[in-house]
């Protein structure tokens, strides 16, 4: 024991004294060690990055060495482009003046080939308006009038002239005036004429037919004896002579074939006349036949009978049809087209 307390006095004496290395120096040493190699890591792991860094920084300079020279080619064919599109503009900027030139050209020659078609479609519109008034001033025909003032209008539809606007306008306003006439249905007229005029045969006329005043009671052909003929006429006779009957007082008259023939002709005839006037499209002469028609149908035929009236009826009518309604004036829009035509004709040469 006493041994051991010597010990550990020599030992904390000889550290005291200095003659002994202490733990620290060690620990110290260790750590400046350890750090020594960190710094060392650390600085190799810096000079890695650093090299890589240049070696970016190299293909950087690469790209931009090649992004400076697709650059300058760029730039080349901008400058080119640029002198092209000068070049253009200045070429650009003498269309105007070319254009203008062109379209005057443009328009003489359009003035120079539409004059003749101009001045043919004036002249066909005109005889077209001309055929129109006379159709109508001549025949009273409305319908083919408008048909011609349509094909007329139409006609200087189809080209652009201005010193025809006036009279365009002036056929639309007889058109319009035109187009409201009531034009009658002349085909059905006429064809209800001819029906009647068909049907006259069967009328019965005022009077005794002599071919029914015979006497009757005659048997049919048969053979007889010289003796028993004589003997009947003698019979006949006395009978005729004292025999009477009655009869009415319009029927009193006896009326041959020939009269009832010339009875029925003169009918189909004055409807033959009624049918020219509708034809036509003579009002007065339409209303006199159709009067006159009237007259001897009540004069010479029996209104009893059916077919009878109802000619009547159907003659009563036909009388209330205008065949020649009142027509507009028309003929203002050929006489502004005449004066269209001559002021754009030529003067003639001296």
């Amino acid at each position: 024991m006493t041994t051991e307390i010597e010990s550990v006095t020599t030992d904390v004496s000889s550290r005291r004294t200095g003659n002994g290395v202490s733990p620290m120096w060690f620990a110290f040493a260790a750590l400046a060690l350890l750090l020594a190699l960190y710094a060392h890591w650390r600085f190799g792991q810096f000079d890695e990055r650093i090299d890589r860094l240049r070696m970016q920084l190299g293909e950087a300079r690469a790209t931009q060495d090649r992004l400076a020279d697709q650059l300058t080619t760029v730039t080349a064919r901008l400058d080119q482009s640029n002198a092209q599109l000068r070049s253009q503009i200045r070429g650009l900027r003498e269309v105007p003046t070319q254009v203008g030139e062109l379209g005057q050209t443009v328009a003489e020659l359009r003035a120079r080939t539409e004059a003749p078609q101009r001045a043919w479609v004036r002249a066909e519109a005109l005889y077209l308006l001309e055929l129109g008034a006379r159709r109508l001033r001549l025949e009273h025909d409305v319908p083919t009038a408008i048909a011609a003032m349509e094909s007329a209008d139409a006609r200087l539809a189809t080209v652009d002239d201005p010193a025809v606007a006036e009279v365009r306008s002036q056929l639309a306003r007889e058109l319009a005036a035109l187009r409201s006439v009531e034009v009658p249905d002349l085909p059905n007229v006429i064809s209800r004429l001819t029906a009647l005029e068909a049907a006259v045969e069967h009328f019965r006329v005022l009077g005794v037919p002599v071919s029914k005043a015979r006497r009757g009671g005659q048997d049919g052909p048969r053979t007889l004896g010289t003796f028993e003929r004589a003997m009947n006429r003698i019979a006949q006779g006395w009978h005729d002579l004292f025999s009477y009957r009655r009869v009415e007082p319009g029927m009193s008259r006896l009326v041959t074939r020939e009269e009832e023939s010339l009875r029925r002709q003169h009918f189909e005839l004055l409807m033959f006349a009624v049918r020219i006037a509708a034809m036509q499209r003579d009002r007065a002469a339409y209303g006199q036949s159709l009067q006159s028609t009237l007259d001897w149908l009540d004069r010479f035929f029996d209104g009893r009978d059916p077919d009878v009236s109802t000619a009547r009826a159907e003659l009563v009518a036909l009388s209330a049809i205008d065949v020649d309604p009142a027509r507009p004036e028309v003929g203002t829009a050929a006489q502004l087209l005449q004066r269209v035509i001559r002021a754009g004709s030529p003067p003639a040469a001296p």
